[in-house]
């Protein structure tokens, strides 16, 4: 998950927006019918000013900064912009610094309404049958308050909060079951499952300490924490496989699978990895330099052929987006927003 040190001490300030509604005489003028119908969203967090989102062709041909204040005149998204979650007509924006999830056409861009209660530090969501489920940190100081909050997408509200006991962040739906990531800021070691039927808690699954991404496919929980990579059996929730890095792998990170090979990250490096893997890979598939601290791989994805990579840099002026080829060579390079943190694929 991306938390920045400039959001975790903003968070002792108010940052809460102005509340927002769907009423029609609320709405913006709209000033553009742009098309986003396919090609890479791109999450800026930003700094102390509000967060951003670019739209980077399919292509590669342009791309585009500040499409949300570009199509809805005098407004911005809140500070801290985090994640985006999608429905088949709608994108979900969530600023955790400002309490707020602003909904917009994932198509146009046009703004359709907010939830702006009910929350509490939100950080990913993910729709199951008309309803979203977000997780919230609440209060920094504890992990036994955070909560999924389960949110009526028809009217835009909270309509119920289910605290977990343990810390939760990210969040994904699977065979009509929701899995939230048990971790956040370096501890936690769980995938806690919800049933968006009874809406309870039904099981938590034990990963290694330290977790910080995680993936499914078919009957099988991929875990990644800073040391070690699990391969768990959904059936049973027993560990099937197992990698214990080498001082060779500083700082594991950002796990993906696509078209069934592994991709996890260490420093600047980007790594692969059969999904029957036995041993560390012995050599990156690639590498690139960064003078920033904290901003390293600050988003990564891999999508059909290629890996997407951003680096923030200094976290006050825009950060760098990468794009690269499933084997390792450099495709483009886009200049984006400020702390650039997550791509999402609209198509």
């Amino acid at each position: 998950m991306k938390i920045t040190k400039l959001f975790i001490l903003g968070l002792v300030g108010s940052f809460l927006m102005n509340s927002c509604t769907t009423d029609d005489d609320d709405m913006p003028d709209v000033v553009a019918e742009d098309d986003y119908s396919d090609g890479i969203l791109i999450l800026n967090e930003g700094s102390q000013s509000a967060g951003t989102v670019s739209f980077l062709e399919a292509d590669y041909s342009s791309i585009e900064n500040n499409i949300f204040e570009s199509v809805n005149v005098d407004m911005d998204l809140g500070l801290f912009v985090q994640s985006i979650f999608f429905d088949e007509e709608n994108a979900y924006i969530i600023s955790n610094g400002s309490n707020l999830i602003t909904v917009v056409d994932r198509y146009t861009f046009e703004f359709k309404g907010a939830v702006d209660s009910g929350l509490n530090v939100p950080l990913f969501g993910a729709v199951s049958n008309g309803k979203a489920f977000v997780s919230n940190v609440a209060d920094f100081a504890s992990a036994e308050d955070d909560f999924i909050a389960v949110i009526d997408l028809v009217n835009l509200e909270v309509e119920e909060t289910v605290v977990a006991g343990t810390y939760l962040s990210e969040v994904m739906v699977d065979n009509g079951l929701v899995y939230v990531e048990g971790a956040a800021y370096g501890a936690g070691n769980s995938i806690e499952v919800f049933d968006p039927a009874s809406l309870t808690f039904t099981k938590s699954i034990p990963t290694n300490n330290a977790l910080n991404s995680f993936a499914i496919e078919g009957s099988s929980l991929f875990a990644l924490s800073s040391t070690k990579l699990e391969r768990i059996d959904l059936n049973t929730d027993t560990v099937i496989s197992e990698i214990e890095f080498s001082e060779n792998f500083p700082g594991v990170n950002n796990l993906d699978i696509e078209n069934g090979m592994i991709y996890f990250t260490s420093g600047t490096s980007v790594y692969e990895l059969n999904q029957d893997f036995e041993e560390e890979p012995t050599e990156a598939l690639l590498s690139y330099e960064s003078t920033s601290q904290y901003g390293q791989m600050y988003a990564f994805n891999v999508e059909d052929q290629y890996i997407y990579i951003s680096d923030a840099g200094d976290f006050a002026s825009n950060g760098t987006v990468r794009v690269y080829t499933i084997s390792g060579g450099l495709v483009d390079e886009f200049e984006a927003g400020i702390a650039p943190n997550g791509f999402y694929f609209n198509d």
